[in-house]
């Protein structure tokens, strides 16, 4: 997975995203690395996901704490 911010490849590491040089971005004004989209895992946590009623979930829960609405996104 890559940032679409900075173009680093990205690693999840406890619901975070980590490039070569650490959590911060520094593409991105908010200071978070948001990956590129591959229709299976979180852009924000790199966690991969799977639907169940209707929502999002990992293998660590529902919400997702790096993403601004609270919910795991693809896109």
């Amino acid at each position: 997975m890559r940032c679409r911010f900075c173009g680093d490849n990205l690693r999840p590491l406890n619901q975070k995203l980590f490039s070569s040089l650490g959590e911060k971005c520094l593409g991105n004004p908010a200071g978070k690395h948001v990956g590129l989209s591959d229709g299976h895992s979180c852009v924000y946590c790199g966690d991969e996901t799977k639907s169940q009623n209707g929502k999002l979930i990992t293998k660590l829960g529902g919400p997702c704490k790096n993403s601004h609405t609270g919910m795991h996104c693809l896109q």
